[in-house]
């Protein structure tokens, strides 16, 4: 264990989950936090409880009202200041010695390179609608040959992707293309992170609501559920514990049906069955695409 007295105290109840040993190289690993929302701002708590000992965190963001239903660190307090700094505010209350360095202007084409560069692992909690950051969070994380873990908190359940070095890549999974409008782009990721589509049994989508606002419904419990699944998944990478269920494997944990999903998408969305299902939500949804179009980042 750490030779600080006071690291043990905070997080000794680990050891017996983890090993001494497992909890020393924690203290030395550096996570990226891409995203500090409701799947974010949890994530990142979670992993600060265990002991990892360095993060680099951005969002360009502040907290606002409504953000209070779902997001770990809004409250009356944190309103209208950003989020990078409350979150580093509560994660220095946890543990005082943990290293944070802040993006606050998120993840951009002059920082990503530098972002990503200093992580050993990366979380994927951007907003559903910022694909642009997205894809070039993904692009350089390939160049780089880093590891990104996501999920998507639908309904009452919560999805797990994995794309690493060895997986297949995000382009391929989920068929973006060069060119490809900002549309199309979110119809496709939106089939691909949950291709099972359990939520879709219960959950009623507003298109008129999608289009006005650029926002869909979501609950604290679905971000803590993905957010449980993201750290998870993180610490058994950091660790080794076993292979992650990388790309086209996908996961979806629905807790109203009491249905846990883990298959392989085998072609990703390039698949008969994902392009008529794309096919399909596009019709739904050509009627609003302008104005839909008009907030995706």
């Amino acid at each position: 264990m750490d030779n600080s007295q006071d690291y043990f105290q905070r997080f000794m109840r680990n050891i017996g989950i983890i090993s001494e040993e497992e909890q020393r190289k924690l203290i030395n690993t550096t996570v990226g936090i891409a995203g500090l929302g409701g799947l974010g701002g949890q994530t990142f708590i979670n992993l600060v409880r265990t002991g990892i000992g360095k993060f680099i965190i951005a969002d360009l963001d502040l907290f606002e009202k409504p953000n209070t239903n779902r997001q770990i660190g809004a409250n009356e307090n944190s309103y209208g200041k950003p989020k990078v700094l409350i979150m580093k505010e509560m994660a220095k209350g946890i543990n005082p010695a943990v290293e944070i360095i802040e993006f606050n202007s998120g993840i951009q084409a002059e920082n990503v390179s530098e972002f990503v560069n200093y992580c050993d692992v990366i979380v994927d909690s951007l907003d559903f609608f910022c694909l642009s950051a997205r894809r070039l969070l993904y692009n350089t994380c390939t160049t780089q040959k880093k590891t990104v873990i996501l999920s998507a908190p639908l309904g009452y359940s919560a999805t797990l992707h994995s794309f690493t070095p060895t997986s297949m890549s995000s382009d391929d999974f989920f068929n973006w293309k060069p060119g490809m409008d900002k549309f199309d782009q979110m119809i496709h990721f939106a089939l691909g992170i949950a291709p099972s589509g359990l939520h879709l049994k219960y959950l009623n989508f507003d298109k008129k609501n999608l289009a006005s606002s650029g926002t869909g419904p979501s609950i604290s419990f679905s971000c803590g559920l993905g957010a449980s699944l993201v750290a998870a998944e993180v610490l058994f990478y950091i660790l080794k514990k076993r292979s992650l269920f990388e790309a086209p494997f996908y996961t979806q944990f629905d807790l109203f049906l009491g249905t846990y999903r883990r298959a392989k998408l085998r072609f990703g969305n390039r698949g008969f069955l994902q392009r008529l299902k794309i096919f399909l939500a596009k019709k739904h949804y050509a009627d609003v695409r302008t104005q839909i179009t008009m907030h995706i980042k």
